[in-house]
This record gives structure tokens, sequence and C-alpha cells, in this order.
């Protein structure tokens, strides 16, 4: 009698959809995303192991009432939480199982299909006990691989996926206070030192999509009343121009830059302020020599025009954007702040 043989799919794991919910406190809520690297199995127990920064909330946050979890598509039918629990006072386990693990072989009646693309699974919200830290946020990977069963498609048996898993991302540097930057009514020009965890522009602005009208720079722009979006992804590197409809605070999370080098092309660039403070204009602009021609504020008067030996702009405002135009390709370098 011959052997049936199974293939061992293999599973990654990514962190997604991170952002933070204001209140008292403020929670950090984030989904857990999982793919198969081929379609076509029905999982049936999985565990996932996450650690995190108890400065910044606590220890046991499963018995200290901290942390809620809610079921996404791929465990909202046909599954059941066995536990949620403290694995340490730094670390929280999840655990699922399909309901109908013991009485049926694997099909779409009874679980579901575990996709080649990622598909929410669960949906996690940690209060937040001190904001003025890392987030440290990160996958178990040693708990976690060998952990991960589907359900064969012959018989009730449960047939591990591969081990170990794939890993994509992680939140161990995400900024927990994030980068407040204030809009006022009209056109105001933006820049970030995050580089935001999500960059996706729709995701980063929905917090005040019912004051945005628009976001542009010098290669697309985000219209959504037109449903146009043509930026795609937030560049860290790039000055943006954006008008709203009326006083607004955007909040930008993911991982500090605090200073770096920035290229310049010829001609105008729409640049960012890559640090976490104010920057001297004059000393930024300094090893270009007479090939910088002129720094404008993008949304407002200032200006520094060397030839002409005019400085309305003595720093660059952390936060915002300037037009800069430059004689050949230059590369600058942003501060570290104090």
């Amino acid at each position: 009698m011959g052997t049936t043989v199974f293939s061992q799919e293999q599973l990654s794991f990514k962190f997604t959809n991170v952002q933070i919910v204001t209140g008292t406190p403020d929670v950090l809520q984030f989904d857990i995303a999982i793919k198969a690297d081929n379609a076509g199995t029905f999982h049936r127990d999985l565990q996932i192991y996450v650690d995190y920064n108890t400065v910044a909330f606590g220890e046991n946050v499963v018995v200290n009432g901290k942390i809620t979890v809610t079921a996404l598509d791929l465990m909202s039918n046909h599954y059941t939480t066995v536990a949620l629990v403290d694995n340490t006072t730094s670390k929280f386990a999840f655990i699922s199982e399909a309901n109908e693990e013991l009485n049926q072989p694997g099909s779409s009646t009874y679980y579901t299909e575990m996709p080649d693309t990622y598909l929410g699974f669960i949906r996690v919200q940690m209060e937040i006990a001190d904001n003025n830290n890392l987030a440290g946020i990160a996958f178990d990977e040693a708990l976690m691989n060998g952990g991960q069963y589907k359900q064969s498609l012959t018989s009730t048996d449960p047939i591990a996926y591969v081990d170990p898993n794939l890993y994509e991302n992680d939140l161990t540097d995400i900024a927990l206070w994030g980068q407040e930057i204030d809009l006022q009514t009209g056109w105001v020009s933006i820049s970030s030192y995050m580089d935001p965890f999500d960059p996706d522009v729709e995701n980063m602005f929905d917090a005040i999509s019912g004051q945005l009208i628009i976001l542009q720079n010098f290669y697309g722009v985000y219209y959504p009343t037109y449903n146009m979006n043509t930026l795609g992804d937030w560049d860290p590197n790039s000055g943006y121009l954006v008008k709203v409809s009326q006083n607004c605070q955007l909040r930008v999370f993911g991982s500090v830059m605090d200073g770096g080098t920035l290229s310049l092309t010829d001609g105008w660039n729409l640049i960012p302020v890559k640090s976490t403070c104010d920057v001297n204009t004059e000393n930024l602009f300094n090893s270009l020599g007479d090939d910088l021609v002129i720094v404008k504020d993008a949304a407002g008067t200032g200006i520094y025009w060397p030839e002409k030996g005019i400085n309305t702009m003595p720093t660059l405002a952390s936060g915002k954007a300037f037009y800069v135009k430059v004689t050949g390709n230059h590369i600058i370098e942003f501060p570290a702040c104090p």
C-alpha cells in the first residue's frame, strides 16, 4: 500500500496596520497577518508568541487586563481561542484551534484556507503605560517555529507546516510617542523625521481623512475626493505640500531617523527636515558653496539667498518642507539633535 505524501507549506508572519489609538491611556494597535508559500491548505492550530517592552506596556499584560485580541478574517469562522496568556512577564501567547479538527478532514466547509498572500489573523490592542519608549515588539521565533499545524485533507490528523516559519518584520524600534505635526487650514508644507512603519499615505492620513483635501510632492498626488493616488508610499526623503479644510494634527509613527544624508539633484528639490529639532540653515548648506542658488519655505515667506546676502530663514523648522535650488548633484547631511 502506497504512502500519502503531503507538501510541507511554509508560513510567513507579519505585523501590519500599526497605529496609536489616542485615549486615556493611549493604545498601540496592530494586526498579525499570515500567509503560506502555497495556497490550498487549511490551518488547524496556530500559536503566536510576542515579546514586548515592559517599560512601555508594563508586565503581565494579560493578567493585568492591558491587552485585547480580536479575531480577523483568518480566524473569524471555524476557530476558537484556546489561550491568551502571559508566557513570561514580557511575552504573551495566543493559541487557536479549529472547532472541527477532531471530527472533519480539511475542507472549506469546516476550515479557512490559508492564502498565499497576507491575510489578517488577529488584531491586538495594548495599553501604553509610558509612551516615551520604543515598543520592543517582536515575534518569539524559537517558540513559534514548529508550533503551526494544518488539517489533513483525508483524515483528522494534524500536519505540521515547515519549521522554521518566516518572519517579515518586527516593531522593536517603533517610537510610541510619534511625531505630531500641526496642520493649519489651507496649504502647508510638511515632512517627517520618522520612517513610517506603514508608509501607505492612505493609511498614514486616515485619522485626518475628514480634513485632508490633497497631498502632493514633485512626483505624485493623493487626492481622496477624486480617488486619485499616484504617491503610493510616503517617501521620508521628500518634502510635501498638503491642503486641509480645517486645523488638525497628523501623527506619524515609525522609527526615528534624527539626522542623516539627503541627495539633491540639479535644479529644484522639495526637501524634508530629517532632524528632530530645527536645523541651522547656513550650516546645513555650507558645504555646497556657490552651487547653492536659493532655499525657500515651501509654504511661507522665508528665504535664504546667499548670492544676494538675504537670510530671513535662519533655521529650517522640523516638520516643514523647503524648496532648494542647486547647480549639480550634491549630498547634504542633517545633524542628530542633542
